[in-house]
This record gives C-alpha cells, sequence and structure tokens, in this order.
C-alpha cells in the first residue's frame, strides 16, 4: 500500500462494502427522486455520478429517466457497477482531480454521501471543482453532498463496535487539524486488519469558494436527505446546489 493515497486501498477493500453494507437503499433512492422534484431536470438529460462506488445512485439516477454516466477511482467498484451497464448507463474508471473526457457536456453533475474532502493536499479540492465546472453545460447544475462539520464534531461518537458478516469491526472517531479521523480494525480468517479514513471538515463557506473560483454560482443549500432548510447547528448535511454561470 506504500505511497497510495488510503483512499485507493480502503474503497477498493472488500471490507469497505461489507462495514457499509447496510446503508439505506431506499432512503437513497428517495433522496434522488426527491431532488428531481426540486431540479425538474428535462428526461433524457445527461447526468454524471462523479465518485460513485459500485453505482448504485447511477442505476437509480438511469432508472429515473437520465442518461447516466458515472465514475470511481476503485478499478474494483467500476467492474462491479459496469454489470448494470446498458444504452443509458456507463461507468468508467476516473479520478475526480482529472478533467473530464466530456466536457459542456452533462445537464448536471452529482457527488453524493460525502464523496469529497480526502485530499491532503487543499488544491486538489479546487482541481475537483474545476473538474465539475469543466464538464457541465452552460446553466448545468452541480450538485454536492457532504457531511455538516460543526454537527458532526459537535454530535461525534467516540467509539463503537459493529458487527457484520461475522466480522467484529471496532471503530475510533476523532478530529484533528481540520480532518475528521475513524479508525477500523478488525480480524478476519486469522488475519488483523486496520485502515483509517480521514476526511477534511469541509466548511460551507470554503466549498462556496471553491465552487465560485471555477465559476458557479450558489443556488440552494439544504440540510438532510428530507431537503429541509439548512441549519448550522442542527443540519447533519450540507446539500449545495450550484449553477454555471454563462459566459
Amino acid at each position: 500500500m506504500e505511497g497510495k493515497e488510503w483512499f485507493s486501498t480502503w474503497f477498493d477493500s472488500p471490507y469497505y462494502h461489507i462495514l457499509y453494507a447496510k446503508r439505506d437503499e431506499s432512503e437513497a433512492a428517495d433522496f434522488i427522486a426527491s431532488l428531481q422534484q426540486k431540479l425538474h431536470l428535462a428526461l433524457g438529460s445527461r447526468v454524471l455520478d462523479a465518485a460513485c462506488g459500485k453505482g448504485r445512485h447511477a442505476i437509480t439516477l438511469q432508472q429515473l429517466g437520465f442518461m447516466v454516466d458515472a465514475f470511481d477511482l476503485s478499478p474494483s467498484n467500476i467492474e462491479a457497477a459496469q454489470a448494470f451497464e446498458n444504452k443509458d448507463l456507463l461507468f468508467f474508471v476516473h479520478d475526480l482531480r482529472e478533467p473530464l473526457p466530456l466536457q459542456n457536456k452533462y445537464d448536471a453533475i452529482f457527488n453524493f454521501f460525502t464523496s469529497f474532502g480526502y485530499f491532503d493536499d487543499q488544491q486538489d479540492n479546487q482541481k475537483a471543482f474545476n473538474t465539475f465546472a469543466g464538464g457541465l453545460k452552460e446553466n448545468g447544475l452541480l450538485v454536492l453532498d457532504f457531511f455538516n462539520p460543526t454537527y458532526v464534531v459537535a454530535n461525534l461518537v467516540p467509539t463503537e463496535r459493529v458487527e457484520r458478516q461475522g466480522i467484529s469491526f471496532q471503530i475510533k472517531r476523532w478530529s484533528a487539524a481540520g480532518y475528521l479521523y475513524k479508525s477500523i480494525d478488525f480480524s478476519d480468517q486469522g488475519k488483523d486488519f486496520s485502515f483509517i479514513e480521514k476526511v477534511e471538515l469541509v466548511a460551507k463557506n470554503d466549498f462556496i469558494s471553491y465552487a465560485a473560483q471555477a465559476g458557479l454560482s450558489l443556488v440552494d443549500l439544504q440540510g438532510d436527505y428530507s431537503l429541509a432548510s439548512f441549519d448550522e447547528a442542527t443540519s447533519p448535511r450540507m446539500i449545495f446546489t450550484w449553477t454555471k454561470k454563462s459566459n
């Protein structure tokens, strides 16, 4: 693993998917359907799911009637997702910090469920927003969903044990130097494993600044998956909607 960024190994691990297998599929589907009711994207619009994991949200978007491209950094995730490809659903391996193969082509780009903030260099955050902006058509929309750092730090659960498929995951959480850390320790088949997730505590105003520098204007900000208004103290999420400014 030496020399690789942590997210390129942990997210590519089968244990990542075991630990997070119980993420609520119906909540995710309901959230995406609610977004569509709010955004009113035309059926047949070309959209992109950026950092798509194994593609469950991209599949939902395609089922709602969109032409969907989706990418992830993990080759094994994309290999699994490609089993669901069809004429309106394409998966490919890509790094969020690199320009997209299709420029100025997407009516909307989605970055769901905290698929951001994993970089050591904050300049990479700006590169990611430049990637988003470069892929959008004029007046296209970017929707980014990230945890609310103020709420998360105030409500942090320091330790817990999670049982999944006969594996006991010991989890610890802490914040330090502008990052949220989660250590995950477990044993399986006589081997000990240890991973650490590290996510930047990206503040609301920092997101707005990155977007503005990429030529994106803030349209809306919701605070949870029911799309309630954002409140700094009580909202668990920050769900931003930006639009690409016309030149």
